[in-house]
């Protein structure tokens, strides 16, 4: 029998088994390895555009809230140019619609999602590999949430001015109420308010927008394909039930016989005053 540690063959047969081996387990981690690789960087890109589209999501809606601003600005200055004598002579009617819309003030919300995901999650943070980014990026959502904030409470305060000389209506000079907002020195100089915070929020717009262009070079993915996500994400059709009509559930109040023969308290105290 031929002695194995001299088999020229079998020595040939046990290499090549333990190359094929080695390979086989090489090609298997390294092939794991690329998947998983790819899979961070489709998940680091995918994350990447969820966040900057938050943000261009919301400079979109300052660019509405701007637009608002401009249409009360528009009717703020006629109101302002009008003869108040020639206001009081014609009363409310020719005002009324013009003195409502001029004091709805827009308030403002983003959608907070991306946000939380973002600064909560720190393997977020490390899949994204970019702390110039995260630090950047961290910066618009504190940006986005002071505007939110300041411009808020500023559309409270230019609302309840309103609100003031409605509630105490006879404590203001004017025979009807369109006079009597015109003739109040808070109420004409709020009325030069649209005109301020409409530039104020085109110019956080734009800002907010150059904040997140240095985002994009930062993290390697084009303004194009920032834009075409946001519109992707604003242009999804989901079919929704209808909304529950209230009527369905409330139920008509029972007759008296009903209640007489469900409740027995009911049928007996009956059964009193019958018998009285």
């Amino acid at each position: 029998m031929p002695n194995k540690f001299f088999d020229r063959n079998w020595w040939k047969d046990f290499v090549v088994a333990i190359l094929a081996t080695t390979v086989s387990i090489v090609l298997t981690f390294g092939t794991s390895k690329l998947v998983e690789r790819n899979n961070q960087k489709k998940e680091r890109k995918l994350t990447a555009l969820m966040v900057m589209s938050s943000i261009e999501s919301f400079a979109r809606t300052l660019d509405e809230s701007a637009t608002n601003w401009d249409r009360m600005d528009s009717i703020a200055v006629w109101l302002l140019r009008l003869p108040i004598d020639e206001v009081a002579r014609l009363g409310d009617g020719p005002f009324e619609e013009a003195v409502q819309e001029v004091f709805q003030a827009p308030i403002i919300r983003h959608d907070n999602t991306a946000e939380t995901i973002f600064s909560s999650n720190i393997d977020t943070w490390k899949n994204l590999g970019s702390f110039r980014f995260v630090d950047n990026v961290g910066a618009c959502f504190s940006y986005m949430n002071w505007i939110e904030e300041e411009i808020n409470k500023e559309a409270l305060e230019y609302a309840g001015h309103q609100e003031r000389i409605f509630n105490h209506y006879s404590d203001y000079p004017g025979s009807c109420f369109t006079e009597k907002l015109l003739r109040d020195e808070q109420v004409r100089r709020q009325l030069q308010m649209p005109n301020s915070n409409k530039a104020w929020l085109a110019y956080c717009s734009d800002n907010l927008r150059r904040m997140n262009r240095k985002n994009m070079k930062l993290i390697g993915i084009s303004e194009k394909e920032v834009l075409a996500f946001t519109d992707a994400r604003a242009d999804v059709d989901i079919e929704e039930d209808p909304e529950p009509d209230y009527s369905v559930f409330v139920r008509p109040h029972p007759d008296k016989e009903s209640i007489d023969a469900n409740l027995d308290y009911a049928r007996k105290l009956d059964s009193l005053l019958n018998h009285r």
